[in-house]
């Protein structure tokens, strides 16, 4: 992940729920091990949530994106 932002943990930490920071971090640290196809996914997803709700993102929404991140479409 050595091609990111160098202020992207920093831009990251303020979208979190800050209860939920912990757990995220896991699920992060999971998407930073997927192939490109699945953390340019993961990354699509998050930056369309951060885009549409001033919410802090949630643990289960960074789960749901890992989920969708994973999949492969059929007949792939």
């Amino acid at each position: 992940m050595d091609h990111l932002p160098p202020q992207f943990a920093d831009d990251l930490a303020q979208v979190l729920e800050p209860s939920h920071r912990e757990a995220a971090a896991g699920i992060i640290e999971a998407a930073s091990k997927l192939d490109d196809d699945g953390l340019r996914k993961f990354l699509e997803l998050l930056a369309q949530r951060v885009r549409e709700s001033a919410a802090p993102v949630t643990h289960t929404e960074l789960q749901d994106f890992l989920s969708a991140s994973t999949r492969r479409p059929h007949g792939a």
